[in-house]
This record gives structure tokens, sequence and C-alpha cells, in this order.
């Protein structure tokens, strides 16, 4: 009778697999951490998933006239343009430059930017030791207001950073005001008609811009002698395929937004002899634009709202040659718009 032969069973080691697999788990979890790109992935979703960021207006001082909002995240750069092209090149140029002088790369580690006349305020992850080590070289030193410290160049500027998630950048009294509104609670996060111009034209353009043009509390002589002029004009801007620019002016009474709507209307019809101001290739897209452009008039709330669209080859001709056309604000003062809008001028 022929002996039987048992083939030995593999034993596997109990658990090591298990431990091999949690283990490069927890390293790649460690490194994206260190490395930031955790955050970057989790500002990414929340950019796309819940863009509003009413928190950035948390460090803005309540008598501030104006913002603009840049969520890197929602940037698309292929619609400002092919690589190399004047628009990109300048973004590129000024990211280096930031980067090279403080340690932050404006295109990771910003989330959401605020632009003020004063105050720049981000949203991301800044490393305070590496940007004081930075700056040290370029001989800013450490000061303290309210509880916080910031570093400053003397007679220049400043720049603080706050709990690793917050950077606040302008001069030395920017920065003082900024933590002076945050910690009193009076800034423009509690300004609800703020709130409500950056909700109207939608949080989810990677450009979000609002200007208050008049007092949201008028006094009894505005009130008394009638003052039509808008009171504030949004601004939002995609990049999604070319430029789309949305605007809302918010006008004093549903009145004042129909006569204003009509005036808009009037001047997008009458640009055929933009081109002896503008030049023969800006002129074309400009007329394109106006033609193309919708408008309407909010009868209940009086809010103008207008959209406009350039494909990638029109906002290239307008970066390249924005320098040859008269500025703007001249050509502006000749309309009878601008008087509309800016009375007291």
């Amino acid at each position: 009778m022929a002996a039987t032969t048992r083939t030995p069973k593999k034993t596997k080691p109990a658990g090591r697999g298990k431990w091999i697999v949690l283990g490069a788990t927890a390293l790649a979890g460690f490194l994206a951490v260190e490395t930031g790109w955790a955050g970057f992935g989790w500002g990414q979703l929340r950019s796309a998933v819940y863009p509003n960021d009413m928190a950035l207006l948390g460090w803005v001082p309540a008598d501030t006239a104006g913002v603009v909002i840049i969520d890197p995240h929602q940037l698309d750069l292929e619609a400002l343009g092919v690589q190399g092209s004047t628009t990109r090149t300048a973004l590129v140029r000024t990211r280096d430059d930031v980067k090279k002088a403080s340690g932050i790369d404006l295109a990771f580690d910003v989330d959401k930017l605020l632009l003020s006349p004063s105050l720049v305020v981000a949203h991301g992850r800044f490393d305070r030791k590496r940007l004081a080590d930075k700056l040290a070289e370029h001989h800013y030193t450490v000061a303290e207001h309210g509880g916080e410290t910031y570093l400053v160049r003397a007679g220049e500027d400043a720049i603080a950073v706050v709990d690793g998630s917050v950077l606040l950048y302008g001069d030395e009294d920017g920065i003082k005001a900024a933590l002076d509104a945050h910690q009193s609670g009076t800034s423009l996060e509690k300004n609800a008609q703020v709130e409500a111009r950056l909700s109207q034209v939608g949080w989810n353009h990677p450009f979000l811009a609002t200007l208050r043009l008049a007092e949201d509390k008028p006094s009894l002589r505005a009130i008394l002698t009638g003052s039509t002029g808008p009171r504030a004009v949004s601004v939002g801007v995609s990049t999604l395929a070319g430029v789309d620019l949305d605007v809302a002016i918010e006008a004093a009474s549903p009145a004042s937004g129909a006569e204003l709507a009509k005036l808009l209307d009037e001047q997008r019809k009458s640009v055929d002899g933009i081109g002896s101001i503008t030049g023969p290739e800006v002129a074309p897209i400009l007329v394109d634009i106006a033609t193309k452009a919708t408008l309407v008039a909010d009868p209940q709330t009086g809010v103008v709202k207008g959209h406009v669209h350039l494909d990638k080859a029109q906002v290239e001709t307008l970066a390249t040659h924005a320098g040859a056309a008269v500025p703007v604000a001249k050509m502006y003062k000749g309309m009878r718009l601008f008087q509309l809008l800016t009375p007291g001028l």
C-alpha cells in the first residue's frame, strides 16, 4: 500500500499583513499632514461643496467699503490663456516672488484670499516660525498687539499668522485694526447687507467682489433729498470656459433700478465709435461683449443684474493690449452713467 504524501500548509504570520497596511496608511496620513496635502485636499473639497467663507470678513473692519475674494481652488488657469500668455506669466511670477520671500505658496497654501484697500486676509496653512525665519532676512522684527504677535518692517508693511490658519498682511495700522475688529466683534462678518450681496452673486466664483457706493444706513438728509444713486456693486468672475462676469448693482429703489438698467442698456448699444478710443485690436472684442451681454432689473428689489462672457482668445487679447488703451476711468467719466453712480463727484 502506497504511502500518502501530505503537503504542509503555509502558515501566515498572524495579523502581519494588517499591521503592514495600517502602518503604511498611518505613514501616508502623517506625510499628507506634514507636507500640507491633507489640508490642501480638504480645502479643495470644501471649496467645491461649501464655498461660503464669511469668516474671512471677521478680520475686516466694519467701515471698509469694498473687498475682493479669490478662491484659488476654483480658478482654471487654462481659461486665462495658454501657458506663457501675458496673464498666466504675471500670475506665475507673482507666485514665485511671494514664495521666495516668505515661503508661502499662494496656489498651495492658500484656500481663500480677501483683498481690501488696507488689508489682505487669507485662510489656509501657514507656518509662523518658518515665516519669521524667512522674513528675518528681510529685516522684519516681532511686535505684539492685543495678545497676538506679528512681524513688521518699520515704515513699510506687516504680516501676522494666527493659529496657523489665518494670515493677515498690510501696513502696521491695518494689522492692528484687523486684530481689534476680530477681538471686539466689530467686523464686516456682522454686516448682513455685505453677506447678502456676496451671496446674491454667489460664492462659487473664483473672483468675488463687492463695493459699497453709499451708506447702508443713509442720513436724514439723504432720505429727504431722495438720493437715487446705487448703494453697492457686486461682481463675480468665473473661469470655467473663458471668463464669465456676473454683476449685481443694488439701486436705492425699484424705480431707480429700472432707470439704471435703461441707462446701461443705452450705453451697451452705443459702442460703435469705441474703436477710436481703444484701438482696432480691442474695439471688436468690446463691441462683441456689449452686444451679447444680458441685463435684467428686478422690479421688486431694484437690483440690476448683468452677465458677459469672454472666450480665451478675447481674454488674452485684452490682457496684451490693455496698456495701449485709454484708461477706463478717463473713458467712464465722459458718460452720463458715471454721474449716476457717483452723484457727489
